[in-house]
Formats: structure tokens, C-alpha cells, sequence
């Protein structure tokens, strides 16, 4: 067999090789972030709450997930996405977990071209939304509940909790924020609750 014949015979080989090696490509994973705050009672048209846009740290403001390791070391995570901008799913898991604790079908997660009116207005500050593989996940943020109209401050709070994560899957990580925002969502719930009445006067007066 001459140089040039085994040419050919690689030649018809190295394409299959390539395409083989494409279609072996690790899979792509998403992940969302949703409200789990059981529902306490039926909901109803109130207060019009708008949670705006979430402020986020800039090394997490991305689309992939970016999970540390043991030793803390962050890894961007190039398999392994968000279905949208951390900022919407974080603020719609909010709002919808507020909802829920509150039983009101009128709190909205920012943008909202089209609300005809906007009583409160939540801000959250996230400081820490850690991922650390097979330690915890962390969430650290502090929020005010602002009077729309004028822009007067009647809320503010600061959170700061983990939670254990001993699996190392990036579901389980997930599902640790996810818990961890109901629990934040459950504290400015009950800030508005205690002040209930405040709040009622505060979004009725100079209508």
C-alpha cells in the first residue's frame, strides 16, 4: 500500500471521528428558581406590591451557575445555566412566595410596563447567593419596602442564613436557594403583616 492510498483511508476516517466527538458533548443543564411558600389561603386582588429589579453581585450576575468547590474556590459552571437573568428568577420566586404568605394576586416582579398603578415597591440588595459544592448555600440581602408615590422608606430588614448541602449535585444546591429565598420572603411577609395597618393608611392616604 503506498503513503498516498493510506492518506485516503484516514481521510474518510478523521470526518467520522469529529462528528463522533461532537455528538459526545457533555449535555446542557438549565435550572429556575421558583416560589415554594405554601399557600395559606386563597388569593386576592389588594395592595399593589412590585418587586423591582434585584440588585446581584457582579460575579454571579451571569448565565451560568457559578458554584465553589470544597475549598472554596469558584468555578464557572460552562454546562450548567439559568433559564433567564438570575435577577428576574430571584425577584419572581419573591414575589411569588409573597403572594402566596400574603394571599394577594397583586404583587408583581418588575419589569411591568403595563401596571395601571403601584401601591409598595419591594428593593432587594443580594450580597451573597453562594453555591459552595457539598457545604451550603448562603443567602445574604438586604431589602426596604418603599411608598411608591413619594418614595418614603416603611420597611427594611437584612437577611443572612445557609443551609447545609452534604450532596454535590447542582439540584440539590438549587433547591437549597430556592428554600432559602422562601425563608427570606417569609421575613419581610411578616414585617408587612406586623405592619399591616401602617401599611394600609400609608397606600390609601392622598388618593
Amino acid at each position: 500500500m503506498t503513503r498516498f492510498s493510506s492518506f485516503r483511508q484516514w481521510a474518510h476516517v478523521l470526518p467520522v471521528v469529529v462528528l463522533t466527538t461532537a455528538c459526545s458533548t457533555a449535555p446542557v443543564h438549565y435550572y429556575q428558581l421558583q416560589a415554594t411558600t405554601p399557600a395559606h389561603a386563597p388569593v386576592q386582588a389588594g395592595t399593589v406590591l412590585l418587586v423591582e429589579a434585584v440588585s446581584l453581585p457582579a460575579e454571579i450576575d451571569r448565565p451560568q451557575l457559578l458554584v465553589e468547590n470544597e475549598n472554596g474556590q469558584p468555578q464557572l459552571q460552562e454546562q450548567h445555566y439559568w433559564t433567564a437573568s438570575l435577577s428576574r428568577l430571584v425577584g419572581q420566586a419573591v414575589a411569588g412566595n409573597l403572594s402566596r404568605q400574603l394571599a394577594l394576586s397583586s404583587i408583581y416582579a418588575a419589569p411591568q410596563h403595563t401596571l395601571p398603578r403601584c401601591d409598595l415597591k419591594l428593593y432587594l440588595d443580594i450580597r451573597q447567593f453562594r453555591l459552595q459544592r457539598g457545604v451550603e448555600a448562603r443567602l445574604t440581602a438586604a431589602w426596604h419596602l418603599d411608598k411608591t408615590d413619594k418614595n418614603i422608606p416603611l420597611l427594611q430588614g437584612y437577611f443572612d442564613q445557609a443551609l447545609p448541602v452534604k450532596s454535590s449535585t447542582h439540584t440539590a444546591l438549587v433547591q437549597s436557594q430556592q428554600q432559602l429565598l422562601s425563608v427570606m420572603s417569609e421575613q419581610i411577609g411578616s414585617a408587612m403583616t406586623a405592619h399591616h395597618l401602617m401599611l394600609i393608611t400609608a397606600t390609601m392616604q392622598d388618593k
